[in-house]
This record gives C-alpha cells, sequence and structure tokens, in this order.
C-alpha cells in the first residue's frame, strides 16, 4: 500500500495548533491507531539548542502541548525527551525552548537522555547506542521541525531520531562515520531501530538557509503526519521541491515506495495546495557535496571540500572546540576565535550548529560552490497519489 503522507494548513501558532494536529491524526485513523491505554509514550521533539521557539530552531511548544493533549485522552502515559547536540546544561535547553513550561502545565515529565543510559545496536557494519527510554517506551511519537541542513539537506522526521542517540556518542559518532554517504546511512539505521509509530512535523514556520540552527525563519503554514517517517520526509521534498537525490538519508529508505515516488499518497486535509502559498525555500548552498559519492568526494578531497569559516560574530565562548569530534578547532588563551587545522576537519558540520552566535558559515571551494533554489509550488496538483481528506 501507499505510504500516506497527511498534510494540512496551520498559520499560526497559537489556538489553531490542537484542530489542525486533530486533523492530522483523523486522516490516520485517529490517536487510538497509534496509542493504547496504559502505554508508555515517548514523545521526541527537536530541541537541537537553547533558542526561543520563534528562532524556528527547535520543535514550537504549541505543537508539542497538542500532541501530549490526545495521547492522555487516549490514556497514554506520556514524557518527553530528546538529547540536544554538544549540551551541557540540557535543564536551560527545556526552559529557553517552552518544552518545560508545557512539561509542568500538561504533566509529562522531562527525561534527560543524558543520565539514562544506552542499549548498543548493532545494524548493517554500523554500531552505535540508543537511549534506554526511547527503547523502552511502548510508543515513540516523532515531532521534528522542518528545516535545512548543511550536511543532509534537509531534516524532518528521519534526521530527528538522531537525538535519541546521548550527548557524547553523538559527536563519536561523527567522527566514527565522518563521509556524508555511511552518516546518511547511519542517520536510516537508526530512524528504523527506533521505529516511531508516528511522525508528526512543526512546518508552520520552518527554516531556510544555512540550517539547522543558523539559518532563517521562513512562514510555511503547514503541519503533515505520517506513520511513516521516510514517507514524511519525502513527501517533505515533494511539497518543498527539494530533490530527493539531494538528501542522502532517503537513498536508504527500507519501504517499498523507496523505489517510486507514486507510490506515496501525498493527501490535503481541510485544505489544498493553492491554499498553502507556500514561499521561496533556499536549500543550502552545499547540495553539490551531496549529490557526489563518498569515494568520488574522498578522491578528489583537495578540489571539493566544504569548511567551517568563522566571522565577526564570534565571541569565542568555546563550544565549537568542544564540539568538534575531530579536534580541528583550536582557541588559543585570549584570542578573538578558534584556529581551524583543515586537515583534520571531517566537515560534520557540528560547530557550525552549537554556534550560539551563529558565527561559523559552512564554504565550499569557491570552484565547485553553488547555490540551489527552487520555486515552490503556488498552485497545481500535487503529483500522482495526491487526494483530499475529509
Amino acid at each position: 500500500m501507499p505510504a500516506k503522507v497527511i498534510v494540512t494548513k496551520c498559520s499560526d501558532y497559537g489556538p489553531g495548533v490542537q484542530p489542525a494536529v486533530d486533523c492530522l491524526l483523523a486522516g490516520l485513523g485517529g490517536i487510538s491507531a497509534f496509542v493504547k491505554r496504559g502505554q508508555s509514550v515517548l514523545i521526541k521533539p527537536n530541541l537541537l539548542s537553547n533558542r526561543s521557539p520563534d528562532l524556528a530552531v527547535t520543535t514550537h511548544p504549541d505543537v508539542l502541548r497538542a500532541v501530549i493533549r490526545r495521547v492522555k485522552e487516549a490514556g497514554g502515559v506520556p514524557a518527553i525527551a530528546d538529547s540536544p547536540h554538544s549540551v551541557f546544561k540540557i535543564e536551560r535547553v527545556w526552559e529557553d525552548t517552552g518544552i518545560a513550561a508545557v512539561s509542568r502545565e500538561e504533566g509529562a515529565p522531562l527525561i534527560n537522555l543524558e543520565k539514562a543510559g544506552s542499549t548498543p545496536v548493532s545494524a548493517h557494519g554500523l554500531e552505535f547506542g540508543v537511549a534506554k527510554p526511547v527503547l523502552d517506551a511502548d510508543v515513540v511519537i516523532n515531532l521534528p521541525k522542518v528545516k535545512t541542513h548543511m550536511l543532509t539537506v534537509l531534516t524532518c522526521a528521519v534526521k530527528n531520531m538522531y537525538g535519541s542517540i546521548p550527548g557524547n556518542q553523538k559527536t563519536m559518532l561523527h567522527r566514527k562515520y565522518p563521509d556524508v554517504a555511511t552518516f546518511a546511512r547511519l542517520l536510516s539505521e537508526i530512524c528504523i531501530r527506533v521505529k516511531p509509530s508516528l511522525s508528526l512535523c512543526d512546518g508552520v514556520v520552518g527554516m531556510e538557509g544555512p540550517g539547522p540552527s543558523a539559518g532563517r525563519p521562513v512562514r510555511l503554514g503547514f503541519l503533515a503526519a505520517s506513520a511513516d517517517p521516510f514517507a514524511l520526509d519525502r513527501g517533505m521534498c515533494r511539497l518543498l521541491r527539494i530533490p530527493e537525490r539531494a538528501v542522502p538519508y532517503l537513498r536508504h529508505d527500507p519501504a517499498p515506495h523507496a523505489a517510486g515516488g507514486s507510490r506515496l499518497e501525498l493527501c490535503f486535509a481541510g485544505t489544498t495546495l493553492d491554499d498553502l502559498r507556500l514561499p521561496r525555500f533556499a536549500r543550502p548552498s552545499s547540495i553539490l557535496g551531496r549529490l557526489i559519492p563518498g569515494g568520488l568526494v574522498r578522491m578528489l578531497g583537495r578540489y571539493v571540500w566544504m569548511r567551517p569559516f568563522i566571522g565577526e560574530r564570534c565571541k569565542a565562548c568555546g563550544l565549537c572546540v568542544k564540539a568538534c569530534p575531530a579536534g580541528a578547532l583550536r582557541i588559543e588563551h585570549g584570542a578573538r576565535r578558534p584556529e581551524l587545522d583543515a586537515a583534520r576537519c571531517i566537515e560534520c558540520c557540528c560547530c557550525h550548529e552549537v554556534c550560539p552566535h551563529n558565527a561559523i558559515e559552512m564554504r565550499e571551494r569557491r570552484f565547485f560552490r553553488t547555490r540551489v533554489r527552487g520555486r515552490l509550488p503556488g498552485g497545481g496538483q500535487a503529483g500522482s497519489g495526491g487526494c483530499p481528506v475529509a
């Protein structure tokens, strides 16, 4: 059967989020299709860093609240968890993102994955550890944010599962699997192992440009959901006109519909594609590098590279140095900014992701530098498989 992706209009956060979430759930058979009475439900938003919700770096708390309420109505026992990248005070992330307030008001506890331990997993030659509370939950609900990503072009449902890897392990995995092709396969295997029952993405305000943390908020005006995280990401590619081949982890989609887009059923609930009036969506400048096979990139390493450039906004806080899995950055006492050892850089973008001042720009060598922009659909059909949902 085709994998169903439901899209509904949601113009802003606030009171309109709950009916929009309800509309998505109805199109997928209701919350009871995913949550049974007495089940433990781990809800995993994107909590990349301690940014306020208006910056579009993290899942908006109103989306989390709406899902928690329906889980409780179904008799489920919700908890909230995510492992931000290179975070030393996770409580600050909870507070600054607005997630802590939702936790208190809705009675859904926050779980610190950094202290919960992990279970070793081996899959197709890849080794990683998944936080125990994620694997122990009866149901995992995935709440990603729709954003561009300098390494994977898109970050949505599949990439969001990387946050089920506790703390420093994520840094170690970047070092262990440094090329894009292998790292993309790792992301796929993590998502397959966690197997979220429901993925619902926050696209009310997304991020364009140099995401996942330094891009620009862009109003997209929708929420979308699917029981299949890979299908949801393919649906976002179709909706936002991002070439699927540019998103490396989608090459490892295990489902039958991976072989053909017609197996994806993109449905619009209570809205149409015309209603969304989507804006231009600027992808990262590094798409070319993502389209070249990893082995060829290594062979052409002196000609094709993407490295961090640290600008005037740098406050010499040192977070990028701590986050670098390859030890390619160092900061001397009294220096205005870190220095890069280019020979050690593995181009993982970790420094770019964690910089709280948006001071780090990932640049490709000038000869290969490109910027790909695609015009989003302003009307017309969704393509094969499109259908209305009452």
